[in-house]
């Protein structure tokens, strides 16, 4: 007799196809631009295609783009550029998106923190990596910690006011 763990539950042609030819994702991508290089890129090809889906929301390529714009605009106002640390302290949403992408637009580099960390950690974080801009949403501004960053509410600022143009690389 055999041992219920000994039995082969598939061919040899299934186990082929589940664990080789399923997992070949690999894609060509171009090694040569930034990841908001390449939404930009997507947004000339096909702007009015999905971009973020998000439960009921959703998010075109083109109000991606426009909406990181404002924020990278927004940022550098505040003086992010390269080697400026943003703390990114978000529900995940569409807005998060946003503000990765916004982040990386203005040049600078985000530090993510996950909202639901406990806020000793949370406070260690912002104190150890001295980010002078924290990015966060409304909802969660009074649970953070007291820190020297400078706080940037995504839904209440004057984000939108800025020009939703592509910054200059």
């Amino acid at each position: 007799t055999a041992s219920l763990t000994d039995l082969d539950m598939l061919s040899d042609t299934e186990k082929h196809q589940l664990v080789v030819e399923w997992n070949d994702t690999a894609a060509e991508f171009p090694r040569d631009q930034c990841v908001h290089e390449l939404v930009e890129a997507q947004v000339a090809e096909r702007p009015n295609a999905p971009a973020v889906v998000f439960g009921d929301q959703q998010l075109t390529y083109a109000q991606l783009n426009a909406k990181a714009n404002q924020l990278a605009h927004h940022l550098r106002t505040l003086g992010v550029g390269p080697d400026t640390l943003v703390a990114v302290c978000l529900e995940r949403s569409p807005d998060m998106i946003v503000a990765l992408l916004g982040v990386l637009k203005a040049g600078g580099a985000y530090v993510p923190l996950d909202p639901h960390y406990p806020a000793e950690r949370l406070a260690f974080m912002l104190a150890d990596t001295a980010a002078p801009i924290l990015l966060t949403q409304s909802s969660l501004h009074d649970q953070l910690p007291d820190s020297n960053a400078q706080t940037v509410c995504i839904d209440t600022d004057p984000i939108t006011r800025h020009p939703d143009t592509n910054p200059d690389h």
